[in-house]
């Protein structure tokens, strides 16, 4: 089956133009259209909601490799996937075809290696920036992190928290617990001994300093002042 996959990053951009530039060449089957930013990760998207319901042989057909993502990781990761899943990906305009039952093409082979590179080298800067950045926040007496010994409370069981102490206190084992949750036992463990005992820090009083990567007690702040 021929999926063809369109996508612009707003409203105002029109998605047919790369949907008659796909169907000079390939009858599609079904259309995976969206109107979403190529940053946003694509489990998250309707691609990821395709690449699931896709089987063996299927072939997922678009106007170029950047339709696919904002990154070369993103791209290198989503290619992987469709590879090792045998579906076939086919970008038009740079003649891209990674077709699983083509063993032989050294092109895709090629193409393949060096996407593994790019998304090494591009891994590597992200965390040479991320560290320099670190490394001037704390030269300007900036507080970087967590305190020595300060706990999160927002932590991934919290939502579940009622759900589990019931449970727990009903004699349900902890690995029991673990496998309902998909985590490891020990996180938990942890949760019932130490975060389930936390109390909720209060709701912050000033505009903390906006951030890329906010708290959740920023968030319910902005939520709340917005």
């Amino acid at each position: 089956m021929f999926y063809g996959y369109v996508r612009v990053s707003t409203e105002e951009q029109n998605l047919e133009n790369q949907k008659k530039a796909i169907l000079e060449t390939f009858n599609i089957d079904n259309w995976i259209e969206e109107k979403k930013s190529g940053t946003v990760d694509f489990h998250k998207r309707c691609l990821g909601e395709c690449l699931d319901k896709m089987q063996e042989g299927d072939v997922l057909v678009i106007t170029e490799l950047s339709r696919l993502g904002r990154s070369i990781t993103m791209i290198f990761d989503i290619i992987s996937e469709m590879k090792k899943r045998k579906i076939r990906c086919v970008a038009i305009k740079k003649n891209f075809d990674l077709n699983p039952e083509n063993s032989s093409d050294i092109i895709t082979s090629v193409i393949m290696f060096a996407f593994g590179l790019s998304a090494q080298i591009e891994r590597e800067l992200i965390s040479e920036r991320t560290k320099q950045g670190l490394a001037v926040a704390r030269a300007k007496g900036k507080r970087v992190g967590r305190k020595q010994g300060e706990k999160i409370y927002n932590v991934k069981l919290r939502k579940y928290e009622k759900e589990i102490i019931t449970a727990y206190k009903n004699g349900e084992s902890i690995n029991s617990i673990a496998k309902t949750y998909n985590v490891n036992w020990s996180t938990v463990r942890n949760f019932i001994k130490i975060y389930s005992r936390m109390k909720k820090p209060k709701p912050l009083t000033k505009a903390p300093k906006k951030h890329g990567h906010p708290s959740q007690r920023e968030i319910e702040y902005f939520a709340t002042h917005n």
